[in-house]
């Protein structure tokens, strides 16, 4: 697969969606396994098949994972910043961590029938017919202040205190932690560690940092050693390797959990 379109989200989507990203095939045959990190983020997949076109929504995983895909066939995703998913699908957020469900309409409008809407489009057209689909969505986290919670988090790029964060929503932070239990699966703390991850990931991609050390203590580290111990822990590699926190290509059977399954 090769990655040909990155899209920003419409303004008034900018703080539900993270971004949009199409990719096509390169003439591979068959079935593939990508290695992708932990993230808190929800993908809306949608799947351009000759065999058979499909939709999925991939929860957020919480550690190292492995998803099969169709070489054949060309894919647009919708990703959702953590906790901010709309409900396109009819179940709780808990039961979609670390794993993902089918979707055979979205908003009313079948598979199929989008994918022939869809099928002839560019990529920045093909965005603009699905954020006009999810739009009228309402959030599949209910509580609005579990959600403003999240997006607090991810503002901070996870560095918030949880004590701070309980304080910010106005909850003590025991009610706080049942707030996100109940609505997210998953603590403060642990929401926090994943959005960490993924912000300390982009900062690695961009190179915009004089050393490891520095990189650490602007992130909220209490050193070196930590970040490194913490960023190894949930990817299996060192942030100084190259390509460190990105998807990637697996040769042979994968090693990680699979947690989305290609299927014609």
């Amino acid at each position: 697969m090769e990655s040909v379109f990155f899209g920003k989200p419409a303004p008034d989507l900018a703080r539900q969606i993270d971004l949009c990203w199409c990719a096509t095939s390169t003439g591979g045959s068959g079935r593939a396994f990508y290695e992708i990190p932990p993230a808190g983020n929800s993908n809306l997949i949608f799947r351009f098949s000759p065999s058979r076109c499909r939709m999925t929504l991939l929860g957020p995983r919480t550690e190292t994972a492995s998803v099969e895909i169709d070489e054949e066939a060309d894919y647009f995703c919708i990703s959702f910043r953590p906790g901010q998913a709309m409900r396109i699908v009819d179940a709780h957020p808990a039961e979609l961590i670390d794993t993902f469900v089918e979707i055979p309409k979205l908003c009313g409008e079948r598979v199929d029938s989008l994918a022939d809407r869809l099928h002839s489009l560019s990529p920045a057209s093909r965005q603009a017919v699905m954020e006009g689909l999810v739009r009228g969505a309402a959030p599949l986290v209910r509580d609005e202040r579990c959600r403003e919670a999240a997006s607090l988090l991810a503002f901070h790029r996870g560095g918030l205190k949880v004590k701070d964060l309980a304080a910010e929503v106005g909850l003590h932070v025991r009610s706080l932690e049942r707030l996100f239990l109940d609505h997210l699966g998953m603590t403060p703390k642990q929401q926090a560690r994943l959005v960490r991850l993924g912000a300390l990931s982009a900062a690695l991609r961009s190179g915009g940092y004089t050393s490891l050390a520095d990189l650490a203590h602007s992130f909220g580290y209490t050193d070196q050693s930590h970040m490194i111990r913490d960023f190894k822990e949930l990817t299996g590699r060192l942030p100084g390797e190259k390509g460190a926190g990105d998807m990637r290509w697996v040769a042979g059977p994968p090693r990680t959990r699979i947690v989305h399954r290609y299927r014609p």
